[in-house]
């Protein structure tokens, strides 16, 4: 790696700051420190006052924007300016020095680096200097060479490990639906799987009413569940009224900006909803309600979350509708015929359809 560096232009006294700084970034446990890292190797390379790093919100589910040595007041300028450009994608492998005031009349030379991996341009790299003095580009883009083969691994890492836990957290919903002999209690287990594996704080199972015209809170955990426990609202308000209508799963990342948001349970519980996962809940072709997970703790809510989303809504879908018709055929059939207290200490999970213990008993279907 010496001997590339070198042919590369690099002198042997850099390619030792560049392979220190490499192995850094080997062994960082994590994306954030890996970053600090990165921007504090890259700052002492340039001889600079403050470094920046700008990623798309695609790429991590926590934040962004990654600083070091920078003043607090000067943040949202640069977050906003490095947005900017990458949204221009106007960014130069040399880039020019540009002036840029900052806060408290701060001056300085702002240096933009584009931050490539997998041939797209994901994120944007900036060094801050206090006066125009260059620096070699080469060393800052050899160092990104570094940062973007670490982070490659970081997020893919990242992804397995997301891919497993969805997968063990879909397993055990599906176990729990097939075991359930309450709905309230599994829904209220499957809230919390939910909350935990999206790293959200509050979620809720909203159902239609009979008449299919007001939504009923059926299960909701989180800050406000008092308030929002078999509270109702009419199934045409709100973002759940128009996922219902849509029948299209949305991620909502500025809810209060969403002019379809109905505002009520926030003034009345004092829960401010940031963002939400809203997924339409149906069986076959019928219309049973919404899931909503809310406030993600870290970044944005993620379409590949979404998506996964949706495979568990479906079987909550049918779960509820089974719980719906074995509600039915205990009104209709087993109390009727059999009295009140035919039901008492059933022990049939909700998806079980054979007939109980008690009639098979009656009607000779037991040797």
């Amino acid at each position: 790696m010496v001997t590339e560096a070198v042919q590369a232009g690099v002198g042997v006294e850099e390619s030792q700051i560049l392979l220190d700084l490499a192995e850094k970034l080997v062994h960082a446990k994590e994306v954030r420190e890996l970053a600090a890292l990165f921007l504090e190797g890259v700052a002492a390379i340039a001889g600079a006052a403050a470094a920046v790093l700008s990623l798309k919100k695609t790429v991590l589910p926590i934040e962004t924007f990654f600083e070091a040595g920078l003043a607090p007041e000067a943040g949202p300028a640069l977050a906003r300016v490095c947005g900017e450009r990458l949204r221009q994608s106007s960014l130069q492998a040399e880039p020019p020095a540009e002036a840029l005031s900052l806060p408290q009349d701060a001056k300085v030379w702002l240096y933009l680096f584009p931050i490539v991996r997998r041939e797209e341009t994901f994120g944007v790299l900036g060094i801050l200097k206090d006066t125009g003095e260059s620096f070699d580009p080469r060393l800052i883009n050899r160092a990104l060479n570094f940062f973007g083969c670490a982070l490659n691994k970081k997020v893919d890492e990242l992804e397995h490990e997301r891919t497993i836990k969805n997968l063990n957290t879909y397993m055990n919903i599906s176990s729990m639906i097939a075991q359930a002999l309450d709905l309230k209690d599994v829904l209220e287990a499957v809230l919390y799987f939910c909350m935990d594996s999206f790293g959200a704080e509050a979620a809720s199972v909203l159902l239609l009413d009979y008449e299919r015209m007001n939504f009923r809170f059926y299960s909701a955990e989180g800050p406000a569940k008092p308030v929002l426990f078999m509270a109702s609202f009419p199934a045409d308000h709100g973002l759940a009224g128009a996922v219902l209508a849509s029948q299209q799963a949305e991620v909502i990342n500025d809810v209060q900006t969403d002019p379809r948001f109905f505002k009520r349970f926030d003034q009345e519980s004092g829960f401010v909803t940031k963002n939400m996962m809203a997924i339409p809940l149906t069986a076959a072709a019928e219309k049973i309600g919404v899931l909503q997970i809310l406030n993600k703790f870290e970044g944005d809510f993620l379409e590949e979350e979404l998506l996964f989303l949706q495979t568990i809504a479906e079987e909550i879908a049918f779960a509820i509708r089974n719980a719906k018709l074995f509600e039915v055929v205990v009104k209709s059939y087993c109390k009727i015929r059999q009295g009140e207290s035919s039901c008492r200490g059933c022990k049939r999970p909700l998806g079980s359809w054979t007939p109980c213990v008690k009639y098979r008993e009656e009607a000779g279907l037991l040797t």
